[in-house]
């Protein structure tokens, strides 16, 4: 007896261990504590005759407490595993396992790429960096904001452009000497524009343009397309819903605007061209009828939107990004200013097409870059809007056909039209041979059709048909075409 017992007790602790070990590794602790209490008894009956100190811990409790360490470390490691990989992941949320702490990119969205030259919206956005006079002065056409914009370049300190986002190159555009003060000091910040530009100076700029850029900046490889600047009126859709937008944007400041005989713009009047717009433009009953909607109206069609900052009402321009203050235009200050300046008022009204940028789409046709194989040609945009807009009256057919050969006519579009056109272009006419007017077309494939019907004659298709069936049947073409011939 006493020779197995030594067995059973060393067995035993084997199969302990073992317990442990599967325990440590489940993280299930009820078997584990029900071989605790057998094992403590097993092992009194293993060693009767010699028993431990009272102040010395059983072996069984020793294990029993790093039994129950070693499980509750494992239970919690395998917990936070299981957290961390069973839970789903959220779009935008990067988890690390084994760290509580977890990093969101929702809140910081990923920065746009600097070169993108085929984008208006960033083009635009390196435009408006420019518009402040505190930082540029005018620039001759060659080096001014617009081509500086084009290779990427925005407008960072005085007179200072910078590769921002790219290659953070920079070049002081210095045209002309400081101004001086009273007492000869130069001034910071400033400039004479009395004095002369140097053409070598204005050349060297130019050719900084591209290669102020570093090496490997791909500003320095290629620019914007030219017609980045374009503003599509071409397109109805695009074109009415500007419109729209730029008109309803003076309703809360409609009580500053000023009145409409202090404002100039060119011919048509505001009143025919509301008389002469097509009655879905805007909806039942929303027509400009109030003297400051047909002001608001007439600012719309000349690219100007209203917006009021710090209790100011302004006038915008959202491609030049000219600001014009209403208040400098009302009736009270125009009178006082005429008076003090002893001019008279109407040399002081606000034009609303001479007051937009040399540069800005609106006033200049090159800007505009409208297709040139169309009606619309050499026209700024605020000249393209209204051929658009209004409907023109039509040729006499006699002058037509006497200077085209064919009676053909040219009208603008109706907005409210559902036919598209491409950008900067109305090449797409219907002609009809044995009409006295023809109609706007609805597509290039019918003006082929129309072009193929006046070259092709009936006796050309029966000849054509005829040679065909001669094809077909050999024996039978010398019979037709003695039948034609009699």
């Amino acid at each position: 007896m006493t020779d197995t017992q030594p067995a059973l007790a060393t067995t035993k602790r084997k199969f302990h261990k073992l317990v442990d070990s599967i325990a440590a590794s489940t993280s299930t602790t009820s078997l584990a504590s029900t071989l605790q209490d057998s094992n403590a008894s097993s092992t009194s009956l293993a060693h009767p005759s010699s028993p431990e100190p009272p102040n010395k811990r059983p072996r069984s409790s020793n294990a029993s407490m790093e039994q129950n360490r070693s499980v509750s470390s494992s239970q919690a490691r395998i917990q936070a595993l299981k957290d961390q990989l069973l839970t789903p992941r959220r779009e935008g949320t990067v988890r690390v396992v084994g760290k509580a702490t977890t990093t969101s990119t929702s809140t910081t969205p990923r920065k746009p790429p600097n070169f993108q030259p085929y984008s208006k919206e960033q083009f635009l956005s390196r435009v408006k960096t420019f518009a402040d006079v505190k930082k540029w002065t005018t620039k001759p056409d060659a080096i001014n904001e617009i081509e500086w914009a084009k290779r990427g370049w925005s407008c960072d300190t005085w007179n200072t452009v910078a590769c921002k986002g790219g290659c953070e190159k920079r070049v002081a555009v210095k045209l002309r000497p400081k101004r001086k003060d009273a007492s000869g000091k130069a001034i910071e910040m400033s400039e004479d524009l009395t004095a002369d530009v140097d053409d070598k100076l204005v050349e060297k700029f130019r050719e900084l343009i591209e290669r102020g850029h570093a090496e490997d900046c791909l500003w320095r490889k290629r620019g914007c397309q030219e017609d980045v600047y374009h503003i599509p009126i071409a397109s109805r859709a695009t074109c009415s819903a500007d419109l729209l937008a730029r008109y309803q944007s003076f309703a809360s400041i409609s009580s500053d605007l000023p009145l409409l005989e202090n404002i100039t713009y060119p011919d048509p009047s505001v009143q025919e061209i509301l008389k002469r717009v097509p009655s879905s433009l805007f909806g039942p009953g929303s027509a400009p009828s109030e003297p400051a909607d047909i002001v608001a109206f007439t600012f719309a069609l000349f690219g100007w939107s209203g917006v009021s900052e710090s209790r100011i009402s302004l006038a915008t321009c959202d491609h030049c990004f000219q600001r014009l203050g209403l208040w400098l235009s009302s009736d009270t200050r125009l009178k006082e200013m005429s008076k003090k300046l002893d001019v008279p008022i109407e040399t002081l009204r606000l034009n609303l097409l001479e007051s937009h940028r040399e540069h800005c789409p609106w006033k200049n046709a090159v800007t505009q870059a409208n297709s040139t194989d169309g009606p619309i040609a050499n026209m700024p945009a605020w000249q393209t809007l209204q051929f658009i807009l209004l409907p023109k009256h039509r040729d006499s057919p006699q002058k037509t056909r006497h200077a085209q050969g064919h009676n053909r006519n040219v009208e603008s579009v109706d907005i409210g039209s559902e036919l598209e056109y491409p950008r900067g272009s109305m090449d797409s006419y219907h002609e009809d041979k044995d009409k006295e007017e023809t109609e706007a077309i609805e597509g290039k494939w019918k003006r082929f059709k129309a072009k193929l019907k006046r070259t092709t004659s009936k006796k050309s298709l029966k000849s054509m048909r005829s040679v065909r069936s001669g094809k077909s049947r050999p024996g039978t073409a010398g019979t037709e075409k003695e039948g034609e011939r009699g």
